[in-house]
């Protein structure tokens, strides 16, 4: 049987339908909905979970650059790509952008990511909280939901942009234009894919696309000569 491919999908129904198939989405949405009983189950609602959701939108864009400047665009030689293997199925994912083994993570991919998050998300949530005289566990257990389900719209947006459907609202037709420009004209430019703040912040986000060159590495990733 032919795999299908994301440019096969052509509305909403039919990209959930595969989204939801996916390891990474099932592993995510199952991560997401323990965190949210388990925040319920801890109770004590506040400012401290007020204060994470806040972070956590102001920093979302900044995160998706670092991680796709630096892990996934990272030279086959560098010590991330040695050592954590991260780059490779993103060089694939350029060659082939429409394949969606490659398009999305695997399902133990999406595990690891999302314990990674759990590590950085009490890194600064807890002595936050600390800082601001508020309870930890019940904020931390908020801020790492937050990260679930940020992962888990990281997967929904960057599937939904590869297919034939277009989007109706305006922020989803801004992140589809900026995707395709990122794969089809320079892969230095437009790195968030739910946000563009991180390009904002990081001068990656030009006013016009022309305003930056054709990129011949746009497909491949070669790291500069």
């Amino acid at each position: 049987m032919t795999q299908v491919r994301s440019s096969d999908l052509r509305t909403k129904r039919e990209t959930l339908g595969v989204y939801l198939r996916r390891g990474s989405a099932r592993v995510l949405i199952g991560v997401f909905a323990v965190l949210a009983v388990g925040r319920i189950a801890v109770g004590g609602f506040g400012r401290g979970d007020v204060l994470v959701l806040g972070v956590t939108v102001l920093i979302t864009g900044t995160v998706e650059w670092v991680i796709h400047k630096f892990l996934l665009h990272a030279s086959p030689d560098a010590w991330t790509s040695r050592t954590l293997g991260t780059g490779s199925g993103h060089r694939e994912h350029h060659l082939d952008p429409t394949a969606i083994d490659w398009l999305m993570l695997r399902g133990v991919d999406a595990a690891v990511f999302v314990a990674a998050f759990g590590f950085v998300t009490a890194a600064w949530s807890v002595p936050l909280a600390a800082v601001f005289g508020v309870a930890l566990l019940g904020p931390f257990l908020t801020a790492w939901a937050l990260a679930a389900l940020g992962l888990a719209h990281y997967e929904w947006v960057h599937l939904l942009v590869h297919t034939r459907y277009r989007p109706r609202t305006r922020y989803y037709k801004r992140l589809a234009r900026h995707h395709r420009l990122h794969h089809f004209r320079n892969e230095h430019y437009w790195l968030g894919v739910t946000s563009t703040s991180g390009d904002r912040l990081m001068r990656t986000r030009p006013r016009h696309a022309s305003d930056v060159p054709i990129s011949d590495t746009a497909r491949t990733l070669e790291p500069a000569a």
